[in-house]
């Protein structure tokens, strides 16, 4: 979560999720590029993903999202660009956990779709600290709304790769009690 106290404002500091910068610019600068390393890898793995896909709805849905984390990471890379900063954040280890998942070709379709949304849980938990983030942002409007923007597509895709999961663990039991 972030926070702008009387003291980091008073000193032009900005806190955001526990850290002081020396600026709001700093905390989003810092952040936009943390989600914009995890975002072109994810656009990348999940095209990939795509590919090889032998599920044609979720095909379908793997195509719109990789597309989307592709270009949430141009236009963040842009936007850092913009501000002055330099794309540099390595790729954290949960994103890359979650890349080697969804590569795996030993995992069916299903327990990739699984393994994702059971490491994602909830999507506004997940997501949620960067809303939290663009809602104080006071000096910089365009990066409040390429957030909140941002927030908005990633709960999109988290809620369809859920209800997708729900979809195809449904269909995979239907089959398995009518083999049966």
């Amino acid at each position: 979560m972030a926070t702008q106290t009387s003291t980091a404002a008073a000193t032009g500091g900005f806190v955001a999720f526990g850290v002081h910068f020396a600026s709001e610019r700093e905390a989003i600068i810092d952040l936009m590029d943390k989600i914009r390393v995890a975002e072109a890898c994810a656009g990348v793995a999940l095209a990939n993903w795509a590919k090889t896909c032998t599920t044609p709805a979720l095909r379908g849905g793997l195509s719109m999202i990789a597309e989307r984390e592709a270009y949430h990471g141009r236009v963040l890379a842009q936007r850092i660009e913009e501000l002055g900063g330099q794309c540099k954040a390595p790729l954290d280890p949960f994103s890359m956990e979650s890349e080697a998942c969804i590569a795996n070709p030993a995992l069916t379709d299903l327990e990739k779709l699984t393994s994702l949304v059971e490491r994602n849980g909830d999507p506004k938990t997940l997501i949620g600290p960067v809303l939290g983030l663009a809602e104080l942002l006071t000096e910089d409007p365009e990066s409040k709304e390429i957030l909140k923007l941002y927030y908005a597509d990633e709960i999109s895709s988290g809620y369809w790769l859920i209800d997708m999961c729900k979809t195809l663990t449904d269909a995979s039991q239907q089959k398995v009690q009518h083999a049966a």
